[in-house]
């Protein structure tokens, strides 16, 4: 992978809310804020996006990813495999500027193109025919303001994108609104301002707490998994996969805790546990597991931190959007290490600047990607690899 950039991924989900591309997000290192991209370098950056190197920041899915002017005009768009990538044009532009006529182009050889819907209407119309999503931004309107443009939009043939779809109550208009794609920060947010765990959750808050005690006995692990035939069955299929690949067959709960460790064992089921929560998107999930190992991971740079706590504090950062209550109320039900529970609630301590720095990165928030002086790189190494194991272990254990 290129050295130049810094590179995050944002979900852009369907209409049934699960993901159907990444826009890929980067960032130039040791580039001034007002200093254009060197031509070498963002050929660099395109490179990146065939082969391996793609499947590797967004799996099977689509990826979306902004062009600058020059990458069009040197044509960097052909080195990207047109099945996989969606391109995109930020800005405004005429329809005679040159940023049109290589969009032409750019559709004329079977690229796929999304365009902003603060192109003028001469621009609009003459690409929004073929473009294949208009791009909405979702708060830049009241709510009778977007409406109106979703209809006046509903003209083109192209699918509408909405953006900066960053709570619960947002994307529900945009989905009265019937957009095609969704994207924004509302689903590691609470759905809703309730300031109690509901009804529905208190027996998955009852087993995580069982789960979170830092010293039980082997026999109560195993009680407490054997109790749900779903997560016993989920655990011992996975522990018997190729992907585990053990020399022998796991034959009931308590060969798997002796076979792989307490502390697997427990990971494994407190995954299992909160991705069964039907009502939130699987999404939740990766994030979740995504910010765990990218926090367990830049542990690894201090020599006292205990990993599991790291660990801890990345898989339960999404608990008040689990269950739709604030982080404070959350973590109030579980037996929590003082060090975690102010990780997650006040962002103090070691772990609540790990748990900071991760959840900077996820967003592309450049400026607050920083962890004790770690440089940027290996922590763009970091969540690269964050990313690859979340999906690994997703594929096995939530498939």
């Amino acid at each position: 992978m290129d050295s130049n950039f810094l590179i995050s991924r944002q979900p852009i989900f369907g209409s049934n809310i699960n993901v159907v591309a990444y826009e890929v997000r980067f960032c130039p290192i040791e580039i001034t804020a007002d200093a254009a991209l060197p031509a070498s370098a963002e050929r660099a950056l395109f490179e990146m996006f065939t082969g391996s190197s793609l499947d590797q920041i967004v799996g099977t899915s689509d990826c979306f990813i902004s062009l600058t002017p020059n990458g069009i005009a040197e044509g960097l768009w052909k080195l990207t495999p047109k099945s996989r990538v969606v391109l995109g044009l930020p800005g405004e532009f005429g329809p005679s500027d040159t940023a049109a006529q290589d969009a032409l182009t750019l559709l004329d050889q079977g690229y796929r193109l999304t365009i902003s819907d603060r192109l003028c209407s001469e621009s609009l119309d003459l690409l929004g025919n073929r473009a294949h999503a208009i791009q909405v931004d979702a708060i830049g309107y009241d709510p009778s303001a977007l409406e109106k443009r979703v209809q006046e939009l509903r003209r083109y043939p192209a699918k509408l994108l909405a953006a900066n779809v960053d709570t619960y109550d947002d994307l529900e208009y945009c989905r009265t609104l019937e957009f095609d794609f969704y994207q924004g920060r509302f689903v590691s947010r609470s759905a809703s301002q309730t300031k109690e765990v509901p009804v529905n959750r208190l027996a998955l808050m009852r087993v995580l707490a069982q789960l979170q005690q830092p010293d039980m006995p082997m026999p109560d692990l195993e009680r407490i998994i054997s109790q749900d035939v779903s997560l016993s069955f989920k655990l011992l299929r996975y522990a018997n996969s190729a992907a585990v690949a053990l020399p022998r067959k796991v034959a009931s709960v308590g060969h798997a805790v002796r076979l792989l460790g307490m502390d697997l064992l427990r990971n494994w089921a407190r995954v299992l546990l909160m991705s069964a929560v039907e009502d939130k998107p699987r999404e939740l999930m990766t994030i979740a597991l995504v910010r765990a190992r990218m926090c367990e991971r830049l542990s690894e740079s201090l020599p006292t931190a205990q990993k599991e706590s790291f660990f801890s504090a990345g898989l339960l950062s999404v608990l008040d959007a689990l269950l739709d209550c604030p982080m404070e109320k959350a973590v109030a039900e579980l037996p929590l290490v003082d060090e975690v529970r102010e990780a997650l609630t006040t962002r103090a301590g070691p772990i609540g600047q790990a748990l900071r720095c991760t959840i900077a990165y996820e967003r592309a928030d450049w400026d607050d990607v920083q962890f004790y002086g770690l440089p940027p790189l290996p922590i763009r190494d970091i969540y690269m690899e964050a990313i690859s194991w979340a999906q690994q272990l997703t594929t096995g254990l939530l498939s």
